[in-house]
């Protein structure tokens, strides 16, 4: 029978020598390291999440704010025919103060046939937004899923 050790709920040592050293515990078969323990039961760690792709397609991009209601899907589909920003993003760009700076957004997002993860914008949108960068890199996750 296997014999674990158990620190702050997790599984970090397994033994099965039949003779585990002091504070190891027995436990079913399939108990590896990394399972989770909480009041009195082992549960297999979650599953790590897919890693976040480096870019999506422009289409990519306001398709899956459109399906998370973020804009409309008429403000998604005028963003990939006519180029035009949705109103939430025409007042992101809007707000930033150097001129420059503001030129250079307009241009990447009308623009750009892929949108990456980490390009200055994304950050400014999500922080504008009150998402979080795991919100984001959720977002990006979704989007590389539509074909």
């Amino acid at each position: 029978m296997p014999h674990v050790l158990i620190e702050n709920g997790v599984v970090v040592q397994l033994d099965l020598t039949g003779n585990p050293p002091g504070g190891y515990v027995a436990v079913p078969d399939e108990v590896q390291p990394g399972y989770l323990f909480s009041d009195g039961v082992f549960s297999p760690p979650a599953a790590s999440p897919e890693p976040v792709p480096d870019e999506i397609s422009h289409c990519q991009f306001f398709q899956e704010l459109a399906n998370r209601e973020l804009i409309t899907r008429e403000e998604a589909l005028a963003a990939i025919t006519s180029k035009t920003l949705p109103a939430e993003f025409e007042a992101l760009v809007s707000a930033i103060l150097d001129e420059d700076i503001e030129w250079q957004a307009r241009m990447a997002l009308c623009g750009a046939t892929t949108f990456l993860r980490t390009n200055w914008f994304v950050d400014y949108f999500a922080a504008m937004k009150g998402f979080s960068s795991a919100y984001m890199d959720d977002v990006w996750r979704s989007a590389n899923l539509i074909t």
